[in-house]
């Protein structure tokens, strides 16, 4: 290969060692667990061709996951110069890791698919407050980081129906629907997210009703099985759903202190998936999810 201004083999490796902590296992919020492709060179050796080939899959790998699209990457040919500038794979290269760096947890929806992982319902009246939990467990602590880090989200909703329509139940079903999906990942609350849990429950959306039922409110806790979760050692994800009915009914005419119908609340799951250059699939393994029953009063 011609050379025109010399890349330093600690240059490409600095690029390399990126894309690397990226795209393979990293550490802490680092590394989405595949396979990479590429891999360091020795000081005084040619960089060649079919390296710079193996770096470009994995730059590709991880802008795909994260923006949907192939970026616009340098491709190097047989007798290309090897410079600096945007033109050149070095500068390109490492400009389009450190836009992946700061978007990390970032996934785009081609790349990713959603599934179902339960439903629990409760059809009895209640008026002080019904609740559940969620535990997502992991068979390693690695696995964990990995569906996290490649934007995997636990996701969770509640809907109220077959109600006697009071003012009440009314607003309950509002509410929830326009609530829609909370989901609980890596990036999806800048102060509550999965790498600053600790095994004390901490509140990542509360949303209460309206006028004059804005003392009810929807909350989601989360925590995990280890004290501090900034490294993402935990291997247990535990997550809380409480709906709270403090509204006082103080009448006449009693619009009614109780909520009936069916409350159901559903846990799907989005994990990142798709196709790996030049051959493979993005593969994460999912969590064994388990849903206790709605307790409530």
């Amino acid at each position: 290969m011609t050379l025109g201004t010399n890349v330093f083999a600690a240059q490409y490796v600095d690029i390399q060692n990126k894309a690397e902590s990226m795209i393979g296992t990293g550490s802490g919020t680092l590394g989405y667990g595949q396979t990479v492709q590429s891999s360091d060179v020795f000081t005084g050796n040619t960089i060649t061709k079919a390296q710079w080939d193996l770096l470009r899959y994995d730059i590709v790998n991880i802008r795909l996951h994260q923006d949907g699209v192939v970026p616009s990457i340098v491709t190097v040919n047989v007798g290309d110069p090897i410079g600096f500038g945007a033109a050149a794979p070095n500068s390109n290269y490492d400009t389009l890791l450190e836009t992946a760096l700061a978007n990390r947890f970032k996934i785009d929806g081609s790349q990713s698919v959603i599934s179902s992982k339960g439903t629990a319902t409760y059809s009895t009246a209640w008026s002080t407050s019904v609740s559940l939990t969620l535990t997502a467990t992991f068979s390693t602590s690695a696995q964990a980081r990995y569906f996290f880090n490649s934007g995997g989200k636990v996701r969770l909703s509640a809907s109220l129906t077959g109600g006697s329509g009071s003012q009440q139940y009314n607003a309950w079903v509002q509410f929830l629907a326009s609530a829609g999906i909370q989901s609980f990942g890596a990036d999806t609350n800048p102060l509550i997210n999965y790498y600053t849990l600790t095994n004390s429950y901490q509140t990542y959306y509360q949303g209460s009703l309206s006028t004059a039922y804005s003392a009810n409110f929807f909350r989601l806790e989360a925590k995990t099985d280890v004290a501090d979760n900034s490294t993402g050692t935990a291997t247990v994800l535990t997550i809380r759903a409480t709906l709270a009915d403090d509204y006082v009914d103080l009448g006449p005419p009693a619009p009614g202190d109780s909520v009936d119908g069916t409350l159901s609340i559903d846990v799907t799951e989005l994990k990142a998936s798709g196709s790996l250059l030049p051959s493979g699939s993005f593969a994460i393994t999912s969590p064994v999810y388990s849903l206790s029953a709605i307790s409530g009063s």
